[in-house]
């Protein structure tokens, strides 16, 4: 039976032909004759056996199979072999498993490309400005400090931003040309969302010289990131950077993420 039995394990009515076996090692077999092969596999451990042992010797390479018995021969004395535990279904779940990683590569790659936006990159820049100012400080060229400006800081440091805007808003209709209390005007009004005000307090500040024109600066970006208007943002990232005064590396992070 041995003599027979090359031609016996692959005649095409019983086991996988020697052309399906070639087709299916090189990979160039159809999708039908791949579920054939992978579901003969799974009931003949002697065809399972053959197809490792020809993967193994590269005997599949060739256009004829050698004599079966001169072939097994060049095998261990103990096989290796091993069934090979396909299911009919594998070509389909290597399909649905590739689709899958597609899919969430492309989720990858959407939620990595979509920039962030405005008020996103506000909520993780901006930083709300501290009380430097003494309650007893004296301006040049002006006698005792306004008592409005004096309680607006107060409530500043309170967070209390809406009774801190009434009152800074007073002080500046008795001292328009208080650039202390526009500055905190504008970082209240910034603090409860009315960024219209805020740049409008803080652009007259950062066009000024004084001691927080730099700062004020900084702040109307901040507006531009809550209001996204991320184009005004830019503008103003540029001219910050150039000038090179203050917050230059927050700066430039901040204006690469724009």
């Amino acid at each position: 039976m041995d003599g027979n039995l090359h031609q016996q394990i692959f005649r095409p009515t019983a086991c996988v032909s020697q052309g399906e076996l070639r087709q299916y090692l090189s990979g160039s077999i159809s999708r039908e004759g791949l579920r054939r092969v992978e579901d003969h596999l799974l009931d003949c451990p002697l065809c399972s056996d053959a197809v490792d042992g020809f993967e193994e010797s590269g005997e599949h390479h060739s256009d004829e199979l050698e004599d079966f018995d001169a072939f097994r021969k060049k095998l261990p004395l103990q096989s290796t072999g091993r069934v090979r535990q396909l299911q009919p279904g594998g070509y389909l779940r290597q399909a649905v498993a590739v689709a899958a990683m597609l899919v969430v590569g492309a989720i990858a790659y959407f939620s990595f490309s979509k920039s962030p936006t405005g008020p996103e990159l506000y909520a993780k820049y901006y930083n709300a400005y501290e009380n430097d100012i003494p309650v007893s400080l004296r301006r040049p060229g002006l006698s005792d400090v306004d008592p409005n400006f004096a309680q607006g800081l107060t409530a500043y440091s309170e967070r209390k931003f809406s009774q801190a805007n009434m009152l800074f808003e007073r002080a500046i209709q008795q001292q328009p040309d208080n650039e202390a209390a526009k500055f905190f005007a504008g970082l209240s009004y910034l603090e409860v969302n009315q960024t219209n005000k805020a740049s409008a307090y803080l652009s007259a500040v950062a066009n000024g010289t004084g001691v927080y024109s730099k700062k004020a600066a900084w702040y109307l970006i901040m507006c531009d990131l809550k209001s996204d208007n991320k184009a005004s943002a830019k503008a103003r990232l540029d001219k910050f950077v150039q000038a090179g005064e203050i917050m230059v590396l927050e700066a430039k992070d901040l204006r690469e993420k724009l």
